[in-house]
């Protein structure tokens, strides 16, 4: 016969209740959260930067583009009449103004052009304070608003915009009767004109060559 102990469990080792929990391990964790976060965080912004290709400064302007930068104008800038020839403001069209005198050779000098990429971003300011600063330094200057869709200048100086470049070009008036003369000593003005309705081909590049041309001769800057 088979005897059946009584007993089927035997104890062997009693347990002990844990001075510590296993899990979590704090100290493990965090290390491993800090060291995982920064390697994560390094690498999303290298890949941040390396999808952005915005120009942020100068530098990135000479790099890609291959051209010297000839000034930096500071943002939310008003016209020079309103701020006087003293301003703060003043100081970076001058050094542009300087700029512009070693880079000033060619067929085009005399005359330059001040445009931009987009609606807003402060060509007519820049070109009224640019033409503003020459003026005050002796030489005899045209300001042209040559945006006959967004005029300004007209407002900036305060006259009247009902003749001026379109009628030129559409050979409705002189130029001599449409440039006026302003408060700035050695600033003389042409105004944008209104736009007629048929505006296609008042931008004739052989008349907006004749006109420069011919206006080089009577002013220093253009």
């Amino acid at each position: 016969t088979l005897k059946v102990p009584r007993t089927p469990v035997e104890i062997v080792d009693s347990a002990e209740e844990s001075s510590r929990p296993i899990s979590p391990k704090l100290i493990l964790n965090v290390l491993l959260s800090i060291f995982i976060g920064l390697f994560s965080g390094i690498g999303l912004a290298y890949f941040i930067e390396y999808l952005d290709t915005s120009i942020k400064t100068a530098d990135d302007i000479e790099r890609w583009i291959g051209l010297p930068v000839l000034g930096l104008i500071p943002q939310k800038v008003r016209p020079l009449i309103e701020e006087g020839p003293d301003s703060e403001h003043a100081e970076g069209y001058r050094v542009l103004r300087t700029n512009m005198a070693f880079t000033d050779s060619g067929p085009g000098r005399g005359a330059f052009a001040v445009l931009s990429g987009g609606a807003g971003e402060g060509k007519s300011t820049t070109a009224f304070n640019l033409a503003y600063i020459c003026a005050q330094q002796g030489e005899k200057v045209l300001l042209v608003d040559a945006d006959l869709r967004r005029p300004v200048q007209h407002t900036i100086l305060g006259v009247s915009n009902r003749f001026g470049l379109t009628n030129v070009l559409l050979r409705d008036v002189p130029v001599e009767e449409t440039i006026k003369t302003t408060s700035v000593p050695n600033l003389h003005f042409l105004p944008s004109g209104r736009l007629p309705r048929t505006s296609l081909g008042v931008l004739n590049p052989k008349r907006i060559n004749e006109l420069v041309h011919s206006l080089k001769l009577k002013y220093d800057i253009i």
